[in-house]
């Protein structure tokens, strides 16, 4: 044979095969990617960072298809992100690919329903399987139920369970920021920045919950370190007004006012009826004793926020100060009937709930408190969870049928409203 046929040849073989190493590359390489990003997608919610899991989860479908266990993970790192409504479809998606409920989909049915606030369907159960496998469903279950327990405003719950977690695993930054929510939530905002400050030394990358500090040290007074947070936020959102408005508080309380009204003016500019800096506007205007002008900025800020009681108090303060008692008058009773509502809350929560849980009363009157404050939902379960332990309660199937009016949902309106009737019947 020739040497330059034997080059041939040789050519030849090697281009072949080198197309068979790029065949079996490009068959290989997206298994190994998408397996990659499931290992991601577990690490990201090992710590606790459901949206990078969700993002790796996502790439994974792209390679895999549909998935069970895909879905699984997504429904997961979708609660836990605070997403129910995709939580809810990636659930389905997964019990139509298993052709029904099985043990996993069941489970994680159960972590949903509790993340969402209706914890009384699943309780048991969770509390059962939390016991028969601590180590590895604890941590899942107990974050599920204090996320509920929180939602549903059963703070002394939500505190039992997270202590529990917390005795087997100390430095669970999730555990940690769901007790700082925890105290805060009980009025023990000290104790909760303590631990949302070791929150940020174990993980500094968690920005919600160093969102949270900022918010307890504003409320304490702590601008200096607040505002030392604010400037990172600043930096990656320089046109995010709720950080603007913080940020413009502080810089006023710590003698840099200048600055403070330039930011709060270049945030309304840009965003003239965010309500927040409306309210800081108008507060600065009153404290530097220009009446008219915060006047203006309040009665703005107490329109879009009528539920926020600093606003509609400042508004009242910016009436009174310029002699007009009539409008200032009527002003000073909302301003009441909202901090009423909101110390009834935190008192049915923290107290009388905790020391009549079978009594439906407290669970309805915390049910119209809720819906009366523009948190509906919220306000429906409890006014469900007041049937749940007295079916016959008239005052519930009254707030429901006037609840469900508003909505438009006439059948269940027109059921509750029966429903009581038939009391007066008794």
């Amino acid at each position: 044979m020739s040497r330059q046929l034997l080059c041939r040849l040789l050519t030849r073989r090697s281009k072949l095969r080198l197309a068979v190493v790029l065949l079996l590359v490009g068959l290989i390489a997206p298994q190994v990617w998408a397996w990659t990003q499931l290992r991601s997608a577990k690490s990201s919610l090992a710590k606790y960072h459901p949206q990078e899991a969700r993002t790796a989860l996502a790439s994974c479908a792209r390679v895999w298809g549909d998935r069970p266990s895909i879905r699984l993970l997504s429904c997961r790192a979708a609660w836990q992100a605070g997403d129910t409504e995709s939580a809810t479809a990636e659930l389905r998606a997964a019990q139509r690919l298993t052709g029904g409920a099985t043990d996993e989909t069941a489970f994680e049915w159960a972590l949903l329903q509790a993340s969402t606030g209706n914890v009384r369907e699943v309780e048991v159960y969770l509390q059962r399987r939390a016991d028969q496998s601590p180590d590895v469903a604890g941590p899942l279950i107990w974050e599920a139920l204090a996320v509920g327990y929180l939602q549903s405003f059963r703070t002394l719950d939500a505190m039992a369970c997270l202590e529990h977690w917390l005795k087997r695993q100390p430095d669970n930054v999730r555990a940690l920021e769901l007790r700082g929510a925890t105290f805060v939530a009980g009025k023990g905002v000290v104790r909760g920045l303590e631990d949302y400050r070791r929150v940020l030394e174990l993980d500094s990358t968690r920005w919600a919950t160093r969102w949270r500090l900022i918010e307890g040290l504003i409320a304490l007074g702590g601008y200096e370190e607040a505002a030392g947070h604010l400037e990172l936020f600043a930096r990656e959102n320089p046109d995010d007004p709720a950080v603007a408005a913080r940020l413009a508080r502080c810089y006023y309380f710590n003698g840099r006012r200048d600055e403070a009204r330039r930011l709060l003016d270049e945030a309304l500019i840009r965003h003239p009826d965010h309500g927040l800096s409306l309210r800081t506007r108008g507060q600065i205007a009153l404290m530097d004793d220009q009446k008219p002008e915060a006047e203006k900025w309040l009665r703005q800020a107490a329109a879009l926020m009528p539920d926020d009681y600093q606003a509609q108090w400042l508004f009242f303060e910016a009436l009174r100060q310029q002699g007009k008692s009539d409008e200032a008058k009527a002003q000073s009773k909302k301003a009441e009937e909202v901090k009423e509502r909101v110390t009834r809350i935190s008192e049915l929560s923290s107290r009388t709930l905790a020391q009549s849980p079978l009594d439906p009363a407290p669970h309805y009157e915390m049910g119209t408190l809720l819906i009366g404050s523009g948190r509906g939902e919220v306000g429906e379960r409890w006014l469900l969870a007041a049937l749940d332990l007295d079916p016959d309660h008239k005052p519930s199937h009254t707030a429901l049928a006037a609840y469900y009016e508003s909505r438009g949902d006439k059948a269940k309106a027109d059921f509750h409203r029966a429903r009581a009737t038939d009391q007066d019947k008794k």
